[in-house]
């Protein structure tokens, strides 16, 4: 017993003055034109579909997929973070994408054979020694569902044609056409801008920039244009052309909710209107914005991926998904800088 045990010690120390040796002495060829060693990709692959399998979110947290507005902000992101390396649906990949080891399966090969729920874990957690990315800010898995709507979509050969920007207006800031592929077409999921103060939207686009608020969307779209551009498009978007806007609501359960408010935590209407002083441009306009997006936001604020203003942190901690609803619904459904009917 003590010369087996004795024996497989010595294969060890040899086995790790082996391993050594190969790394010290550079022995190992990483070159991408090298390729890997026979079994060694069949190894890797297995791992990484079993490892996707065994952490990928159950099946009952995957939402509406079909909803064309989440597929087209999934569209907008893909087409410019995504599509460099796996192409469109119907693109080819450069020739560099190509000689990449692994090669980035155009998006057709890449989503066959995966379900949504694994689809999500893939896009937010990326994959290693593969040059796939993880998504870029934490804690915001519900971004991520955009872009596997419109993975799912050019699954079942659904998907709508990738965003092009436009030609830029004479009038228009560098960078606008840009933002406009998802600030001006898309439906739901995105914010209205026209309700907002200049001076609120460019402290959030600086806040985008430095990572200080989470969204891999965003942190992505305003890398993709001139940092000295980002305060005239806050006041280009800011002066839009305004939504037509919607009819006066009563009072109800989400105006009740709204308004409360205690010494510690005041009403959401103290701070985002309406009838809220003006002097606040730190707080953003609510009424008339996108109910999908305030209901996004108030559950980030709630569970604490948004920090930066202890108000909200304090008026959202403890508040329902459906108080969030009701919310969003009443936000939603009030005019911009319209009054509450009595």
């Amino acid at each position: 017993m003590r010369r087996t045990l004795f024996i497989l010690a010595a294969l060890a120390v040899a086995g790790l003055a082996a391993a050594g040796s190969v790394v010290s002495l550079g022995l190992y060829n990483v070159s991408a034109r090298a390729g890997h060693l026979p079994g060694v990709s069949w190894v890797l692959h297995t791992t990484f579909r079993n490892a996707v399998r065994l952490r990928a979110p159950a099946e009952d947290e995957v939402p509406d997929l079909s909803d064309p507005a989440l597929i087209a902000l999934g569209a907008g992101h893909y087409a410019t973070a995504c599509a460099p390396c796996h192409a469109g649906p119907d693109g080819s990949r450069t020739a560099t994408m190509r000689a990449m080891l692994p090669v980035p399966p155009p998006i057709r090969e890449a989503v066959a054979g995966w379900q949504p729920s694994h689809l999500h874990w893939i896009v937010e957690n990326g994959v290693k020694m593969t040059g796939m990315p993880g998504w870029p800010a934490g804690g915001r898995a519900d971004e991520v569902w955009a872009v596997v709507a419109y993975l799912d979509a050019v699954k079942r050969q659904d998907a709508p044609p990738l965003p092009e920007v436009s030609e830029q207006q004479q009038s228009a800031p560098p960078g606008a056409a840009y933002c406009a592929t998802c600030h001006g077409s898309i439906s739901a999921h995105v914010p209205r801008l026209d309700i907002q103060q200049p001076g609120y939207l460019a402290d959030t686009l600086d806040d985008y920039l430095t990572g200080a608020r989470a969204s891999g969307i965003m942190q992505q779209a305003v890398s993709m244009v001139p940092p000295e551009a980002l305060p005239g498009l806050a006041a280009h978007f800011a002066a839009g052309p305004a939504a037509t806007a919607a009819a006066a609501v009563g009072p109800t359960a989400g105006a009740a909710l709204a308004t409360r408010g205690t010494r510690e935590v005041p009403a959401c209407t103290a701070c985002h209107g309406p009838g809220a002083p003006v002097a606040q441009p730190e707080a953003p306009a609510l009424a008339g914005q996108d109910r999908a997006f305030l209901a996004a936001q108030l559950r980030l604020w709630r569970d604490g991926v948004r920090r930066g203003s202890d108000k909200m942190s304090a008026a959202a901690r403890s508040l329902s998904d459906e108080e969030i609803a009701l919310l969003a619904d009443w936000y939603a459904a009030l005019p911009p800088d319209g009054e509450i009917e009595e």
